[in-house]
């Protein structure tokens, strides 16, 4: 069996595996800008740098972030980016790349009015995390029915202008409260 048709089984049984796990029960709300206080990024490592703009736009107005940093390579070449970070190695996902229930608790610790996946459609483990940890908004690039926000960009633009524009929506986006 070649790599592309052993890899693509794995994702559907993955898929299937994670299709018959319960969703993270959360109140599915719009959060405004100024409603947020806890903002939870699912990354890979290769994006930490584009998350830095982002998590100091939330500093100036005391939202706090935290990112799931998901990282495949050696131990002494994990990332030791300078903000509030878990990383996510081989041993907190099983083989199908679906997260352990540690996992889950770990990012679960506190309420989280946000959750960003950086990840793509395709990627089991981004999209995992995010059926599985509870976010009172979900927020991603692409169309999921576990997404709240959808934000629709160019396949060009990279993971900054992404973050920007979530900043964008969530200014935008006018509450009741």
């Amino acid at each position: 069996m070649n790599f592309d048709k052993k890899m693509s089984l794995l994702n559907n049984i993955a898929n299937y595996l994670l299709s018959s796990k319960e969703s993270a029960k959360g109140n599915k709300q719009f959060l405004s800008w100024s409603e947020l206080s806890n903002v939870l990024i699912i990354a890979y490592d290769n994006q930490l740098s584009n998350v830095v703009d982002f998590i100091n736009a939330c500093k100036k107005d005391n939202i706090k972030v935290h990112v799931a940093v998901i990282f495949d390579g050696k131990p002494e070449q994990t990332p030791k980016p300078n903000f509030e970070h878990t990383i996510l190695d081989k041993k907190q996902f099983n083989f199908f790349g679906l997260p352990t229930d540690q996992a889950i608790q770990t990012l679960s610790l506190k309420p989280i009015d946000a959750l960003i996946n950086l990840g793509d459609a395709e990627q089991i483990k981004t999209m995992a995390l995010s059926k599985l940890v509870t976010a009172k908004c979900k927020i991603s690039h692409f169309h999921n029915p576990i997404f709240d926000i959808s934000i629709d960009g160019d396949k060009t633009n990279n993971t900054s202008k992404f973050l920007e524009q979530v900043i964008v929506y969530l200014h935008m986006i006018k509450t009741n409260k």
